[in-house]
């Protein structure tokens, strides 16, 4: 079974279009990543995938199970099995790290706090932050927010992983540690969705990298194809200027 199917989805804001007909399965526990120029739809179609926007035509099927706007317990549950890495890390500053970390499982899962507790300080080992546990947002790099936002996402025991850009907002030598986390998770077999300008990323850990350009799903293959024999020029071009 597909982890996501995605099928003819349309989004529009306004008269703009983004995206039409877009359509695009994700197998469990494949890596996909989505590249293409700013502007391009990637992460739209991204946000569209956990209903932070809601699409204009077509279905989208997340294990299975349709996103139905009008089922707001079913469509909830289904959102609950997917974490999301922005950008912008989006920590609460007021807490610390391990706070951040536990919060979703305790208020949103009303799970017990021991379990979380213990689980949550696994998850900050992983991503090699068993040292600031305490610490709050402000006194961490870049790279180190990031790997807490991942560890956050990973605390509500998700099936699937969304990255919109994670590594966009870091300095150069911070985005190294974040890809990293990234491809351990990849290499244990995590089902990823990732929308990212690191073409390394890409050729190393990805199964399938779609080319999005114009709302359009230009190209899709294997990292091998699309980074040494692309087919389509639009494709060609794209690559000659980011590699």
């Amino acid at each position: 079974m597909h982890m996501i199917e995605a099928i003819n989805v349309t989004k529009k804001f306004d008269n703009l279009v983004v995206f039409e007909n877009i359509n695009v399965n994700v197998k469990k526990g494949e890596v996909l990543v989505i590249i293409g120029p700013s502007g391009s739809g990637k992460s739209t179609f991204l946000r569209c995938l956990n209903h932070l926007e809601e699409i204009n035509a077509g279905s989208i099927k997340i294990e299975g199970e349709l996103l139905d706007y009008k089922n707001k317990k079913g469509l909830r549950n289904i959102i609950l099995k997917m974490g999301m890495v922005f950008q912008n890390f989006n920590l609460f500053p007021h807490k610390t790290v391990l706070d951040n970390v536990m919060i979703a499982p305790l208020t949103v899962k009303n799970e017990n706090k021991e379990e979380v507790l213990e689980r949550s300080k696994k998850l900050l080992t992983k991503v090699g932050l068993s040292d600031k546990m305490d610490y709050y947002p402000s006194k961490l790099s870049g790279g180190q927010k990031q790997r807490v936002a991942i560890a956050r996402a990973l605390a509500m025991n998700p099936d699937l992983m969304l990255f919109d850009e994670p590594t966009s907002a870091l300095d150069p030598e911070l985005v190294g540690e974040v890809l990293n986390v990234m491809k351990d998770l990849a290499n244990e077999g995590m089902t990823m969705v990732v929308v990212t300008h690191e073409m390394g990323f890409a050729k190393e850990v990805a199964n399938r990298v779609i080319f999005m350009d114009g709302g359009k799903i230009v190209e899709q293959d294997t990292p091998e194809t699309i980074f040494t024999n692309p087919k389509e020029e639009r494709t060609k071009a794209f690559l000659e200027k980011v590699l």
